[in-house]
């Protein structure tokens, strides 16, 4: 059986739109971008993390089929993944979707036996990637500070009808969960998520510096999506979202100028305010982890708004009412999409 085709298995509707803006749109040209965790997507005999992680047969079947209802939901053009164990697989299964396009720039660790650790991120896209290449930190701060990306950022540029190139941008930030310890020593605990926070904003911190630099050098609309592990108001990225000045380690003024190179929460440009509605939950607490952000080009505010935001919607059924024989291999994660209207 084709994956494409197991929309026919009575799958129930799993979108709630949180917004939707009902326009004369018949004559504007229209995209959807979503942001989708898969959740150790690994195909056997490979092994998340620990040996006895390791799906059995139905369940990777029951995996990819649930994958699949999910994309073929959002209809999304374009679509930025977090935790790719098998990307080969993953881009042939994309392929029976329609989606021609797929991209990763980096590969998963594998231990030993069959283990893998440190999944990577990947797009897919309905509209040609011109390019794809991991996001690299300045090699002299990097240096300095001893820092590299947990997971390599993804920067795709996709030819769009239209508004023409878009510099898209992939993410995982460093999880919030600390580094394992030998012994029980909550003050060592402590210590570590400190450090897990400070990896965090110091890769928010690259990321923008990367991408006020690009809009600087190239001009182009700037997409990004992912898995933030941290609510967006987090101070570790305030560097992404607050218009400040930013330069590179030897204080070029060029970087100082780039008064458009902060980005907005796609929920924040919608022309009415919605409740956030979360995208994980650690027990019965709600969070918000999974954003797509976007640059000036998308805020309907702005003298040079191309495309607005006109619906945001949450596929988080499998996490607030799931279904075992449907939800049983879904993510912890809920599918964010967004459909972006060319402006009148």
């Amino acid at each position: 059986m084709k994956l494409a085709e197991t929309s026919n298995l009575g799958y129930r509707e799993g979108m709630r739109c949180a917004y939707h803006m009902d326009k004369d749109t018949l004559a504007l040209h229209q995209f959807k971008i979503s942001t989708f965790n898969l959740f150790n997507y690994l195909s056997p005999p490979g092994a998340y993390y620990d040996f006895e992680n390791i799906y059995s047969t139905e369940q990777w079947h029951a995996k990819q089929r649930w994958t699949s209802e999910q994309i073929t939901l959002s209809d999304a053009d374009i679509v930025g993944f977090q935790e790719i164990f098998s990307p080969a697989q993953l881009q042939a299964q994309l392929a029976e979707l329609g989606y021609m396009y797929f991209a990763v720039v980096d590969e998963p660790k594998i231990e030993n036996d069959y283990i893998y650790s440190d999944p990577i991120v990947g797009i897919a896209s309905r509209y040609p990637i011109v390019s794809a290449n991991p996001v690299v930190g300045d090699r002299l701060a990097s240096e300095e500070l001893g820092f590299e990306f947990s997971r390599a950022p993804l920067h795709a540029v996709i030819e769009l009808p239209v508004v023409g190139k878009v510099d898209v941008f992939v993410v995982h930030f460093k999880s919030q969960r600390p580094k394992p310890l030998s012994i029980d020593n909550t003050q060592l605990l402590e210590i570590e998520r400190w450090r897990s926070t400070m990896q965090r904003g110091l890769e928010a911190r690259f990321l923008g510096a990367c991408m006020a630099e690009r809009k600087y050098q190239m001009g182009y609309p700037q997409i990004l999506l992912g898995d933030f592990n941290r609510e967006l108001n987090s101070a570790e990225f305030s560097s992404l979202t607050c218009n400040v000045p930013l330069q590179d380690s030897l204080g070029h003024p060029n970087m100082t100028s780039l008064s458009n190179a902060y980005l907005q929460d796609a929920k924040q440009l919608l022309p009415a305010p919605i409740l956030p509605t979360p995208t994980h939950y650690y027990g019965a607490k709600g969070s918000v982890l999974d954003y797509v952000l976007l640059s000036h080009e998308f805020d309907y505010n702005s003298a040079s708004c191309l495309y607005e935001v006109t619906e945001y919607s949450v596929s988080d059924s499998h996490l607030i009412n799931p279904i075992y024989a449907i939800d049983r291999m879904a993510s912890d994660h809920a599918v964010v999409t967004i459909t972006l209207t060319q402006k009148q």
